[in-house]
Parts: structure tokens; C-alpha cells; sequence
């Protein structure tokens, strides 16, 4: 029973985090992550490079779009392994 109550907690938490990103809020999860939705803007065509032959392509336009940004915050970062830790653990 103990699980269901803390699924039921944890979608409802999910949906008052999802709703405000919906609303282009920044949403702080805790201290740990912060979630923050931002228009990328639109890309012009222009010309490239195809890295394996060399040959000259063109690259189409894009329109602008909505992304969303995730920022791990100093909280999580001090709880980062050592470098020595983390290869241990095989990372």
C-alpha cells in the first residue's frame, strides 16, 4: 500500500512540474535540478562541410523552437564521487 500512496505523491508532483513548464515557468526540483524552458531561435540556410568527403553541402533552415533546460545545482554537485570513487564504481 505504502508504494501506491508514493506513485499517487510522485505523479501529482509530476504534474504541477510539468503544468508549470507548460506556462514557460522555471521550476526548481528541490536543490538538486532546475528546469527552464527557452526559445532556441530560427537558423538561416547556409553552407557546410561534409566532414568525410570534403564536399560543400547546403544546410536548410530551421524554425525557432522551445527547449527546455536542465541546471544541476551546487546541492547535487557536492555530492559528486571523487574522481578516484567514480572510476572505482566503474564510470
Amino acid at each position: 500500500m505504502a508504494a501506491s500512496v508514493v506513485k499517487e505523491v510522485l505523479g501529482a508532483y509530476e504534474d504541477v512540474i510539468l503544468g508549470e513548464v507548460e506556462q514557460g515557468q522555471k521550476v526548481k526540483i528541490g536543490q538538486i535540478v532546475q528546469l527552464t524552458p527557452k526559445i532556441k531561435p530560427k537558423t538561416k540556410k547556409r553552407m557546410g562541410r561534409n566532414p568525410r568527403t570534403g564536399e560543400d553541402v547546403e544546410i536548410s533552415a530551421k524554425p525557432a523552437s522551445v527547449v527546455l533546460r536542465a541546471r544541476i545545482l551546487k546541492k547535487a554537485k557536492d555530492h559528486l564521487p571523487t574522481v578516484q570513487k567514480a572510476r572505482k564504481v566503474g564510470l
